[in-house]
């Protein structure tokens, strides 16, 4: 089997959340844009700030999604991958899927991921 290509960027954000995609969008408005990239695995975001109102009753959860690929600056190359190492060293990252993409710059944004069952009780 043949490894596929390995991708190289000036900017490679991991997370396509709202911390990323503004990352993303900001460095698009630059006179000069550097090559970006980010690598988000979800088809969805959730806008989680809407969360709180999501939380109150006031709107449902479904208001705060919206596809991915909508959200995604023009100009950003979107890897829908997860990182599964990163060679800080190497200047680079191999995904899940097994691909190497190697960076100048990188941002991580990667969000949090919940765990209610870490806290005794809260189920």
């Amino acid at each position: 089997m043949i490894a596929p290509a390995p991708i190289s960027s000036d900017v490679l954000i991991i997370g396509g959340g709202t911390g990323g995609i503004t990352v993303a969008a900001q460095l698009r408005r630059l006179d000069n844009p550097p090559q970006i990239t980010i690598i988000e695995p979800s088809e969805d975001h959730f806008y989680q700030p809407l969360w709180t109102l999501v939380g109150g009753g006031v709107t449902s959860r479904e208001a705060s999604r919206k596809p991915e690929k909508e959200l995604i600056p023009a100009g950003v190359e979107w890897i829908r991958d997860r990182v599964a190492t990163i060679d800080p060293v190497g200047k680079s990252v191999t995904l899940a899927g097994g691909r190497t993409v190697s960076y100048q710059q990188l941002v991580v944004a990667a969000g949090i991921q919940i765990d209610w069952d870490a806290i005794p009780g809260l189920d």
